[in-house]
């Protein structure tokens, strides 16, 4: 194993519910964080990725709540969580003062962002 250090950054493009790429990237991050020497600079939500941040989500109580394990994580490894802000007003999450369906720990972001994100990391992986 090597002793080399990488900063990753994470892109969730799948939806919470419906497919397995939202559940695989919260394993493959919650492994990095709490089994390597790794540093996850960031997980950028865009696309239906976004779903993820929604409060509003419900899932039945034998289902595993993907959105309140995203929370724990970015919570316990001091993680930021960004939600591409197009993308989440074109599906209905929003904090425009009205309505906030935002989950906690998730923030709304521009491309930049995610854009600054990469240039710090040495390793981009999409879900």
């Amino acid at each position: 194993m090597s002793n080399t250090s990488l900063n990753y950054t994470v892109i969730v493009m799948g939806p919470a519910y419906g497919t397995q790429s939202s559940y695989c990237a919260y394993q493959f991050c919650h492994s990095l964080l709490s089994r390597s020497k790794h540093k996850l600079t960031s997980i950028f939500f865009y696309a239906d990725g976004i779903y993820n941040a929604n409060s509003l989500t419900n899932p039945a109580n034998d289902e595993f709540d993907l959105v309140n394990a995203w929370q724990r994580l970015a919570k316990e490894y001091q993680v930021k969580l960004s939600v591409c802000i197009a993308a989440a007003q074109r599906r209905g999450v929003e904090d425009n003062g009205q309505m906030n369906n935002v989950a906690t720990q998730f923030e709304l972001v521009g491309l930049g962002e995610l854009s600054e994100s990469i240039s710090q990391s040495e390793r981009v992986i999409q879900f």
